[in-house]
């Protein structure tokens, strides 16, 4: 029984999350998981699906529903992998960096919010906390 509380507990906590970063990421036309993308891809891009996918713990398919809206606002461009030509790199555009740039604010201030509501120290041992949820789900259902 404790293991449902928990699960139901971690997936309110996200959704609630969510809907902050989203409330904010609005005024750019973002959702939290396309900010946490094109973030991902400024960091590393250019970048495959398979690594983009590594680093946003986030499956394959999920991935690529996500990134079309991305490309089709010209936020992000595909290219061929010049050492694979099977492969396609993404990468930011120019729009896609100033988008990016953009929203940094937006993100400072649904971080503020939650800090708010949380506790900044409270907040602090949550990202802590929830950087070994990486590790644990690394070892028991690695992204494919």
């Amino acid at each position: 029984m404790d293991r449902e509380r928990y699960g139901l507990a971690f997936m309110r906590a996200a959704r609630y999350v969510a809907r902050v970063y989203n409330r904010h990421l609005a005024n750019v036309s973002l959702t939290a998981s396309q900010h946490g993308i094109l973030e991902a891809i400024g960091k590393h891009g250019p970048v495959s699906l398979q690594v983009l996918g590594e680093v946003m713990v986030i499956e394959r398919s999920a991935l690529q529903r996500t990134l079309q809206p991305l490309k089709r606002a010209k936020l992000v461009q595909s290219m061929v992998d010049p050492a694979n030509k099977k492969r396609s790199l993404y990468e930011l555009t120019a729009e896609g960096g100033a988008r990016l740039e953009s929203s940094i604010s937006l993100i400072w201030s649904a971080e503020a919010e939650l800090a708010e509501f949380f506790g900044r120290s409270d907040l602090a041992a949550m990202k802590e906390s929830l950087a070994k949820s990486r590790l644990l789900l690394d070892r028991i259902a690695p992204v494919s």
